[in-house]
């Protein structure tokens, strides 16, 4: 379940085709275009420039499109949220919370890495997965702002229009449900403690496959394994918030200005995924890849 890292953290592109060269789409109807692009929301300094892609999708865009709205006073209510969540109910433990193997497991990982085991007790797990990710991103070097976060800064600079598909509100409500249902928490922590040795692995081998639009085993350790093994949670963030976001993008196709969407890119995959949805829909749908790099 190593998804569970990446779903808010680190969401790729993982597209059905094993041979994309590029993390971003072009969609089409023959008179209205637009440019949908997977995303990495944190990275390190060494991941720039990002692909030409991007730039180039960009640069022939009237408009971007995020999740939510990533401007400063909106991350900062969005953290306020989250803090105000993050803590379990009053009287209540982790100890509680989780069942006694995944707490020592907790415990003992809390230890080895000479955290305060008290600055946890109290939190959620869904908070506790979180944190240890984040912890651990900025120990190997990953603590810079993502493609969602350099567009939103390079858009605001260039006063170009932003627009987004969900509140802040929308997304914490999202974010606060991970690992919701019974056994769920306790496997959520034991795969996060699991994959913290594997992590700096994890990191290199993705950002180079994202890179490079390998997609094979971005889609089978990642979506392939949340909708086997927690299809609840697929269908609450993934599936439910595509069907969500359909139709304010259709509309945004029926505009006469170009937008170019950038979403934590797990949402372009599969049955589910908008890619799929714009194609039943009857837009043509390509990749921007390096045959095409001209975008038109």
């Amino acid at each position: 379940m190593r998804y569970l890292m990446f779903v808010f953290l680190l969401p790729f592109l993982v597209v059905s085709q094993l041979f994309a060269q590029s993390s971003v789409w072009k969609i089409s109807d023959g008179l209205h275009t637009m440019y949908l692009g997977g995303t990495i929301h944190v990275l390190r300094s060494s991941d720039f420039p990002l692909p030409r892609e991007f730039d180039d999708a960009y640069s022939k865009s009237d408009y971007v499109v995020f999740e939510t709205d990533l401007s400063p006073s909106q991350s900062q209510a969005l953290q306020k949220l989250l803090m105000r969540k993050m803590l379990l109910p009053a009287g209540q433990t982790l100890a509680q919370k989780l069942s006694p193997k995944t707490y020592t497991a907790l415990i003992a990982y809390l230890d080895s890495q000479g955290y305060n085991r008290a600055a946890f007790d109290r939190l959620e797990p869904w908070a506790v997965m979180l944190t240890l990710t984040q912890l651990k991103l900025s120990s190997i070097g990953i603590d810079q702002g993502g493609v969602d976060s350099h567009y939103s800064k390079r858009a605001l600079l260039d006063q170009m229009p932003q627009k987004y598909l969900e509140s802040i509100q929308e997304q914490s409500a999202i974010i606060t449900e991970i690992g919701e249902g019974e056994g769920e928490e306790d496997t959520m922590i034991l795969q996060t403690l699991e994959d913290m040795d594997e992590l700096n692995t994890i990191m290199t081998w993705m950002v180079q496959d994202w890179r490079e639009g390998k997609t094979e085993r971005l889609e089978r350790e990642l979506v392939v394994e949340m909708m086997q093994e927690s299809p609840k949670m697929y269908h609450r963030i993934l599936v439910q918030r595509n069907n969500a976001w359909m139709p304010k993008l259709m509309s945004m196709m029926r505009e006469e200005k170009r937008g170019f969407v950038l979403v934590g890119a797990m949402h372009l995959l599969g049955r589910d995924g908008l890619l799929e949805q714009f194609r039943k829909a009857g837009y043509h749908v390509e990749i921007v890849a390096e045959r095409n790099r001209e975008i038109k």
